[in-house]
């Protein structure tokens, strides 16, 4: 049967689920064929599209989402790489360094995604990357830290545009069961540049330290800016116009129609108009509330340990090198990027995120409580800050789920996504200054007594969401029920295959 085709209402055997369910929820829909990239049962026509998709969308994504979190990080590499001695930092610098590109990235992340409602992606997202890596630029001329402090600020400021607004950008071109492998690779691109800039940085200061009379730090800044810049080209030829409004290049208008007819099946709306109502929407319902404190427990949790916390372990340890500070916390990354990735698959797979949450719980509490014990082997440290990284997994599942369970408000999904971040980010920076100062280094014990306590409360919180969500379904359903016994029998409606 064809993309198009039309059939009576009925049950789709390859969904387990009538499609007119929408899949408004998926995350309990046990599938029992294992798929790792393309469901069993998708058209050719379908998989051809979605390989569309993923070269031009995705392969944005991630390398813009990439250099954003190499642009991010850099200042952590730079401060222990000689920062710290040239420019006489012995206080708290660190912290207000981060607390500064925070502050920006708080700011504009409600303002950049009303804007990106309003204004093409095609031109918005490459707009805002230019800017940011101008400043990221700027960094290397900086001789105080104040003058540090202001460019942090317009970085955060941003690259607001980019976490929250790709996410949307997937949201609003995958179906709901492409979704989590899909931000998981993309958030691990992220996490790929937090190794990178380790490996980076290493190498700048084996090599090129004194190099036209600058320091290693300074020339990180440098070759972000030339790492960055490329992509914003890319961007203006390969970010899609708005699904509803404009056909792009890259894309026939057949598989234009076959991408609304994907998203229609999970009631995913189209962007409507913005206006004073949307607030109250998005106040009035259950998502902002319940998904935003999820959200900030788990930027309680991801605070410390992390790999800034780790790289001043090392560096009080005085027996490892500096590039050995940088290269070793890369593992803390690379289980992040493995356990998401791996996860990622699984949810598609499962079509649950809540066996991925419940792991990710337990490996934060066995980490937090070896560090806060502290008087152990270091072997046992070693493995405490690398099984951490598993926190990180937990941004692309809140993510996802944010999304699908927003799919019927365009608008909604884009402030509620923008929201989880900002109120995120505000919540960890005030834990940040409060619990993990630069001051309290190695040992951190606030931090990881805090975070201990901060990964049982986002245990206890998993049931409060999962409720929600099954009250939303059931409701969804309900719905469904109500409309079929109203409609006429052999009613007709369009059915998308795969």
């Amino acid at each position: 049967m064809g993309f198009f085709d039309k059939k009576p209402m009925q049950p789709d055997p390859r969904d387990e689920a009538v499609p007119d369910v929408r899949e408004v929820i998926i995350y309990e829909k046990i599938n029992n064929r294992f798929f790792f990239w393309t469901r069993p049962g998708t058209s050719k026509e379908e998989v051809k599209l979605v390989r569309k998709l993923d070269i031009c969308i995705l392969t944005f994504c991630c390398l813009t989402f990439f250099a954003k979190d190499l642009d991010r990080n850099n200042i952590n590499n730079a401060y222990v790489s000689g920062m710290k001695e040239d420019l006489g930092l012995y206080g708290n610098e660190l912290n207000w360094m981060v607390t500064w590109f925070q502050i920006g990235y708080i700011v504009g992340q409600i303002p950049s995604q009303i804007l990106l409602t309003k204004v093409s992606p095609r031109w918005y997202l490459p707009a805002a990357e230019f800017l940011w890596s101008l400043f990221v630029l700027f960094i290397y001329k900086c001789k105080t830290v104040e003058q540090i402090y202001a460019m942090r600020f317009f970085v955060g400021f941003l690259e607001a545009a980019s976490w929250p607004g790709l996410h949307f950008m997937i949201g609003t071109w995958y179906r709901n069961h492409e979704i989590d492998k899909r931000s998981g690779i993309f958030t691990a691109s992220g996490i790929a540049a937090t190794m990178f800039s380790g490996y980076i940085q290493a190498g700048i200061y084996e090599t090129m330290d004194g190099h036209l009379g600058l320091r290693g730090w300074r020339w990180l800044f440098i070759i972000d800016f030339l790492i960055t810049f490329p992509l914003v080209l890319l961007g203006l030829i390969i970010v899609p116009n708005p699904l509803y409004k404009k056909k792009t290049w890259w894309m026939t208008e057949r598989e234009r129609q076959m991408c609304m007819k994907r998203l229609e099946a999970d009631d995913r709306k189209p962007l409507g108009n913005f206006g004073m109502s949307l607030f109250k929407r998005v106040l009035g319902r259950w998502r902002f509330w319940i998904l935003c404190t999820w959200f900030s427990l788990m930027y309680f949790v991801y605070q410390a340990p992390t790999t800034s916390t780790m790289a001043l372990w090392l560096k009080a340890e005085k027996t490892y090198s500096v590039p050995q500070i940088n290269n070793l916390p890369t593992v803390y990354s690379a289980v992040s990027i493995v356990f998401m990735l791996v996860s990622g698959t699984y949810n598609d797979w499962r079509g649950s995120q809540i066996d991925s949450v419940i792991a990710i719980c337990l490996t934060q509490i066995v980490s937090e409580s070896i560090l806060m014990a502290w008087t152990v082997p270091k072997g046992a440290k070693f493995f405490a800050y690398y099984v951490a990284g598993t926190i990180q997994s937990l941004f692309p599942i809140i993510v996802s789920w944010t999304n699908m369970v927003c799919s019927s408000d365009a608008e909604e999904r884009a402030i509620v996504i923008g929201s989880l971040n900002a109120i995120g980010l505000a919540q960890g920076t005030w834990w940040n200054q409060i619990f993990v100062k630069t001051t309290d280094a190695p040992r951190f014990y606030k931090g990881y007594r805090a975070g201990l306590a901060a990964s049982l409360a986002l245990s206890a919180w998993l049931p409060v969401v999962i409720w929600f969500t099954r009250r939303q379904r059931r409701q969804a359903e309900a719905e469904i029920l109500d409309a079929r016994s109203n409609s006429s029998v052999g009613h007709e409606v369009d059915v998308v295959v795969g």
